[in-house]
């Protein structure tokens, strides 16, 4: 009978959560409306579909050139001003200088979110809401609220250590004064 089989959540069967996390990070940024998040992610299907990328988003997912490419091409500099990825081409930073790092720029800063690479028990795009010392908070496509920091790890996971975070595929966002300056 069906109701053995738990229905599919809106999401569930699509890899879809980079365009999510870009959408929800625009969003934490410039506190968006429902209306102009939709036409953002309107933006960015067309913008997949245009390019014929849309059917492999959907299906596997976003890689890292690819995200640089969407943040470039769709959200520009009028959405988001400046994205930084300080930890490109740094192999496996520690956990503890990453970790400060994520809670030096957002620090109760407004206007500013983090998308946050993840991979062992999910892989998964997400948006960094909030960062304590013991946990990050999540605003996420998926529902996930809270990564603890003594699950986490930025090398291999184990079976404490299930979360890996990837500094190298890790976006700081900001749009602090208002102005075009770009990225």
């Amino acid at each position: 009978m069906y109701r053995d089989l738990p229905p599919f959540q809106q999401g569930g069967l699509d890899s879809l959560c980079g365009l999510y996390s870009i959408v929800n990070a625009e969003r934490i940024i410039n506190r968006s409306s429902d209306d102009e998040t939709q036409v953002l992610f309107d933006d960015l299907v067309h913008f997949l579909s245009r390019r014929g990328l849309l059917s492999k988003f959907l299906l596997d997912g976003i890689i890292h050139r690819e995200m640089l490419l969407v943040l470039n091409k769709v959200i520009g500099k009028k959405r988001i001003q400046s994205v930084e990825i300080p930890w490109r081409g740094v192999p496996n930073p520690d956990l503890t200088n990453f970790w400060r790092s994520m809670q030096y720029f957002l620090d109760g800063t407004p206007r500013r979110a983090i998308i946050l690479g993840l991979q062992g028990y999910h892989d998964h795009w997400t948006v960094i809401e909030k960062i304590t010392n013991r946990s990050i908070f999540l605003y996420d496509s998926s529902l996930i609220k809270r990564l603890p920091r003594s699950y986490c790890t930025t090398v291999y996971p184990t079976w404490k250590r299930k979360h890996v975070l990837l500094p190298a595929q890790t976006y700081f966002l900001s749009n602090e004064d208002g102005e075009d300056e770009g990225f």
